[in-house]
């Protein structure tokens, strides 16, 4: 082969392998192809979300680390929003009381208040304020609520965090891993 042949078979591998890595990038910036390009997503634990995920557990012990990306940084691409709602699943919505008025828990509208967040430029680590009687006193500091300890569902909230420009917005629904406090067993005897 002399060096004229050489120098095109190379090129043509080095176009070949630019246009496979761009088909795999447009894959993964598109869900598979079953998407928009995204170009703002969220990474939890090494895995990239691109518009939804869900099964998230946290509690005050193990708080949740979230990673905020733009697959294009600029200096004018920085910057995102971020806020707690219910996360609506039928079936799952009960009523509580606040200083005696009876609400639906779902119809809720931002229940950022139960949650710590520390945001910085690119991430952001939610942590809740306690159970989820704290949570809802966190909510409400000034008002009387009713015990809501029982009505715990998965991924009974939803954290909707919006790019910098509104354009594009990505969900993780989550759940509060309540500690066991203790453990009752009946009958009040066991035999061997």
């Amino acid at each position: 082969m002399n060096k004229s042949a050489f120098v095109k078979v190379i090129t043509w591998i080095l176009i070949l392998g630019a246009v496979v890595a761009a088909g795999v990038a447009i894959a993964h910036y598109t869900g598979g192809f079953t998407g928009d390009f995204t170009t703002f997503y969220l990474t939890v634990d090494d895995r990239d979300i691109l518009s939804s995920a869900k099964g998230y557990k946290i509690s005050p012990d193990k708080p949740l680390t979230v990673n905020v990306n733009y697959t294009f940084a600029g200096d004018s691409v920085s910057g995102y929003s971020l806020k707690v709602v219910p996360n609506a699943i039928a079936g799952e919505d009960f009523d509580f009381t606040i200083d005696g008025e009876v609400y639906s828990f779902q119809a809720e509208t931002d229940l950022t208040a139960g949650f710590n967040i520390e945001q910085n430029e690119d991430n952001f680590v939610i942590t809740p304020k306690g159970n989820l009687n704290e949570i809802m006193a966190a909510v409400y500091p000034n008002s009387e609520l009713s015990d809501v300890s029982e009505y715990s569902y998965n991924d009974m909230f939803m954290l909707v965090v919006n790019s910098y420009n509104d354009q594009a917005t990505v969900t993780l629904a989550f759940s509060i891993e309540e500690n066991i406090t203790g453990i009752e067993v009946t009958p009040d005897h066991i035999y061997f």
